[in-house]
């Protein structure tokens, strides 16, 4: 008798220690589940290359990229907002026209003393595509921190930048 009781504490003790464990991951899951996304932002080497730079961010976090004209030499200030669906252009800031930059399209443009600062902009770029530049810097600045876009990739290199949602940790 003492031996089928044992076996029946044992096999207790298993089914026991097999509900707990469920129960611990069923909460860790609901847990998880419960909590909102979270986003980081992506520099990928091309179309289909691979994440060259992975920055943790937050929905209606600001990246502004910063850069020199190179054909105009002034220098650009493009200001995004991070959504879920990807990057919403704010605004534009320059010294003075140049090349692709706006100059009277319905936008609101608004003038200081040596800077244009165009807004009102309705895009949105679910891939923003970027050609690192042979000639000058391109900055991001996201949160404190500063991405050299000529430290990721040679020039001449396409960087397609991304919001995307974190994978499961």
């Amino acid at each position: 008798m003492p031996d089928n009781r044992n076996k029946r504490l044992l096999k207790n003790k298993y089914l026991w220690a097999g509900f707990l464990a469920g129960l611990i991951i069923a909460g860790a899951f609901l847990i998880s589940w419960g909590r909102p996304p979270t986003y980081y932002l992506a520099l990928y080497d091309g179309p289909d290359g691979e994440i060259v730079k992975q920055v943790d961010v937050e929905l209606k976090d600001l990246v502004t990229l910063e850069y020199v004209h190179s054909s105009d030499g002034t220098p650009v200030k493009a200001v995004f907002l991070i959504e879920q669906d990807g990057l919403h252009l704010l605004e534009e800031e320059y010294s003075w026209y140049g090349a692709g930059l706006e100059f009277g399209s319905g936008h609101t443009f608004s003038f200081s003393e040596d800077r244009v600062t165009v807004s009102g902009y309705d895009r949105v770029f679910h891939e923003l595509p970027l050609r690192v530049a042979r000639t000058v810097s391109q900055e991001l600045h996201l949160n404190e921190k500063v991405i050299s876009l000529d430290n990721l990739a040679p020039g001449g290199t396409l960087v397609i930048v991304k919001v995307e949602k974190s994978r499961p940790k």
